[in-house]
């Protein structure tokens, strides 16, 4: 285990500085947060990743969130969970726990379940509304018509607090158009809000140079960690 997280520490390291470089080169003062992304990884791994020093990560089940959760809760370890799957009412109300941020949410149907859920558990959940910028038929997230709207609905819900956009960019061989969805990502970010004080979560493994160059305030990454990918 030791060895792992020593090679996993020295990746993290090396990202945060290009992160950084990245962000001033761009100008902008504020150096995204790395979320470490572990679906579908192994336990060994996701400690690892801890024990690297990435104290955010991110599951996209709600079982495996909870079941894992549970694991380090007993070793005395306390990860900011981030759920980014796709969001489904069933799954929610059977295994739904209060994490650090529901970073999914696309549409008002879920909201009422969310919110319920965390009053029953008399807690207040952060959550990041996902757009979906990119036109791509299939793709999760809310259209940029519809946006106003939704942010209205989730403001009707004191139980839930939106804390700023998720973007998902389209395919990475296609640079070009990666950059204009991250740069309409952070213009509505700037839009909606205006303070700055907010999250705009943009880019994994493939296209986080793009997403950091554009104003993203957060990236996810897992395959970065954990395997082998183009520089």
């Amino acid at each position: 285990m030791d060895g792992r997280v020593d090679i996993l520490r020295e990746r993290f390291d090396q990202l945060k500085n290009r992160v950084a470089t990245l962000a001033r080169t761009n100008g902008f003062v504020q150096v995204p947060r790395i979320v470490g992304v572990t679906k579908g990884r192994s336990d060994e791994e996701a400690l690892a990743l801890l024990g690297a020093g990435v104290e955010h990560l991110a599951e996209n089940r709600w079982d495996s969130l909870s079941r894992r959760a549970d694991l380090f809760l007993e070793a005395g370890l306390s990860p900011r969970w981030h759920f980014i799957g796709a969001l489904q009412r069933r799954s929610l109300r059977h295994d739904y726990r209060p994490v650090f941020s529901i970073d999914t949410v696309d549409r008002p149907s879920v909201l009422p379940v969310l919110a319920r859920l965390a009053e029953q558990r008399k807690t207040h959940q952060d959550i990041l509304v996902e757009l979906d910028l990119t036109g791509i038929p299939g793709r999760s997230g809310v259209r940029e018509t519809d946006l106003d709207s939704l942010l209205e609905e989730c403001g009707r819900w004191p139980e839930l607090s939106v804390s700023g956009f998720l973007v998902m960019g389209p395919p990475p061989e296609d640079r070009a158009s990666t950059r204009q969805v991250f740069l309409r990502g952070r213009s509505l970010f700037e839009q909606f809000f205006p303070d700055g004080d907010k999250v705009l979560s943009m880019g994994m493994t493939d296209d986080f140079p793009e997403a950091v160059a554009a104003g993203s305030t957060e990236i996810r990454v897992g395959r970065y960690f954990f395997e082998e990918v183009r520089g």
